[in-house]
């Protein structure tokens, strides 16, 4: 039996619906990506991002790109709340509502200018004002202006195809009313800068053009070229400790769509190659856990999905987790493409799965000891090199200048002194502050030093201390990081109290300190050393 019934037409308030739709939950850079995901789906090889401040104070948002541009029709599909599905399923762009909510969530007025294969330039524009005061679906048809234009033809040449996305009457991108105009230019630097590293680890993928299953496009942000951010950090040494695929069964895809898990256990801090590497791999709690790729675009990071919360001991651990489209129902991707729901059972699952790495990266940040030492003993000091030298600003209170070979003058509390001091030029500029060396003359362990003009402490290689106990633990990064940092502070301390009338006295308690040492260890055994490392050393 049928069921009968009547129809009856409830159209939408257009103004409810644009202020309501406002607030679906995007920030700045998540709504900056979702347009860039469309000129990404427009097979766009570059993109120009602006944001900018007239002298009234009042801020545009400019997003052009030099993809396939839009005719008539496909542009007021573009601007159709709910527009038609993409041919293409595995695009980014995917609901047609991202160009409308995330625009909207920030601006009151914003205007689409492209120009398809046809070669014609059109503009539209949703002016929420102007709806609200109408109350009807009514988008603008405008005269593209003559600054449109050029904003087009600029990236996408006075001929080629491409879109621009235009933000106006921006009401939304600061969060107060600043007083002071340098407070606010300082508060939208910040959003800027926020937006680059954001761009550069969403779009990775796409910048870097290592990776050549994805088209590669070049991202510029107020005139400067986005860098792509690597969150494995596979090229400073990162250690994989899984690579598999897993397959998933569901309803509609006949047992052929999977996904991809790789662990990535990081160096700590201080075992990174250089300074700008560590500073770059961001290691903390925000960075920690799994980043979830779709199409190889990052659509969530930064925590462990439910299964286990952010500490500091697992910030070692980062793992990646990538599908393809043909999961997106079963995932349950969101509206902005933030971030997806697993079920129970895969949770469970990759609990099971990332358990060995989670216990690997804790001891690897506990102890910082690697599995077999695979590095000349020098080298086993650059992790120290790296800690001291990022902390040695705020411990110093000695100035220590060189005026001639080996000469300098020390500026301390007490007065400026001139000493003799080794003054050294290292070949590598990270290996500055701990300088392993073949021998001290003087016989002792330590000595202080200035090289490449900053405090330093030289180790003497060939003393019974080094050999016996140095040399056992040189795989132990955190034990070699305590040995060397109380050497150096030796060094720095008498930097800082030095005078002329206690010079001897240094010298002596350096020379004695280190002949008790050698008599302490004289009847512990020689350390075994690997023959594979040996052959390393002797190289």
């Amino acid at each position: 039996m049928s069921e009968r019934f009547d129809t009856l037409t409830l159209p939408a308030n257009p103004e409810r619906v644009m202020e309501g739709l406002r607030d679906t939950g995007y920030s700045f850079n998540t709504a900056i990506a979702d347009i860039v995901d469309n000129s990404i789906a427009a097979n766009a090889t570059k993109i120009d991002i602006a944001i900018q401040q007239n002298a009234t104070g009042k801020i545009f948002v400019y997003i052009a790109d030099n993809g396939c541009g839009m005719n008539k029709s496909e542009l007021e599909n573009a601007m159709t709340y709910g527009s038609q599905k993409r041919t293409d399923p595995s695009s980014l762009g995917k609901f047609g509502l991202g160009l409308k909510t995330s625009s909207t969530a920030f601006c009151r007025k914003f205007s689409v200018v492209s120009r398809g294969s046809e070669g014609i330039v059109r503009k539209l524009q949703w002016d929420i004002d102007y709806v609200a005061n109408q109350g009807e679906w009514l988008v603008k048809v405008l005269e593209p202006s003559i600054d449109d234009r050029d904003l087009l033809d600029d990236i996408a040449g006075e001929s080629g195809t491409g879109t621009l996305v235009i933000w106006e009457n921006v009401d939304r991108l600061l969060k107060k009313d600043y007083k002071m105009p340098k407070a606010e230019k300082n508060a939208i630097s910040k959003i800027i800068e926020s937006l680059r590293r954001h761009l550069g680890m969403v779009y990775q993928r796409f910048i870097d053009s290592s990776f050549t299953h994805v088209h590669n496009v070049k991202i510029v942000l107020n005139g400067k070229e986005i860098a792509a951010w690597d969150p494995f950090c596979i090229d400073s040494g990162s250690d994989l400790a899984i690579n598999e695929d897993y397959k998933i069964e569901t309803d509609d895809n006949d047992n052929k769509s999977g996904f991809t898990l790789k662990a990535y256990i990081l160096p700590r801090r201080e075992e990174f190659p250089s300074k700008n590497e560590m500073e770059e791999a961001n290691i903390s709690n925000d960075f920690q856990g799994i980043y979830i790729y779709r199409e190889n675009r990052l659509i969530h990071y930064g925590d462990w999905l439910g299964m286990y919360s952010r500490e500091p001991h697992f910030s070692l651990l980062r793992v990646e987790f990538s599908f393809d489209h043909t999961l997106d129902e079963f995932f349950n991707v969101d509206i902005k493409k933030s971030r997806i729901n697993l079920a129970t059972e895969i949770l469970e699952e990759l609990k099971k799965i990332l358990q060995p790495c989670r216990r690997e990266a804790e001891r690897r940040y506990r102890t910082g000891e690697t599995k077999k030492i695979t590095s000349k003993p020098t080298d086993a000091h650059a992790p120290s090199n790296m800690n001291v030298d990022e902390k040695a600003a705020g411990i110093e209170e000695a100035k220590v200048v060189v005026i001639g070979d080996n000469d300098v003058t020390i500026t301390n509390e007490h007065g400026t002194f001139n000493h003799k001091i080794s003054v050294l030029t290292p070949n590598n500029k990270d290996k500055c502050r701990i300088v392993p060396v073949e021998n001290i003359a003087s016989g002792a362990l330590w000595e202080p030093c200035l090289s490449d003009g900053k405090q330093a402490v030289q180790i003497n290689m060939s003393h019974p201390y080094y050999q016996k106990i140095y040399y056992p633990i040189l795989s132990n990064h955190v034990t070699v990081i305590g040995m060397d940092s109380l050497l150096w502070a030796l060094g720095a301390s008498e930097f800082s109290t030095y005078d002329d009338k206690v010079k001897e006295y240094y010298e002596d308690i350096r020379y004695k300190t280190s002949y008790a040492l050698k008599k302490l260890v004289a009847d512990l055994p020689d350390p075994v050393i690997d023959k594979d490392e040996q052959e390393d050393n002797e190289e």
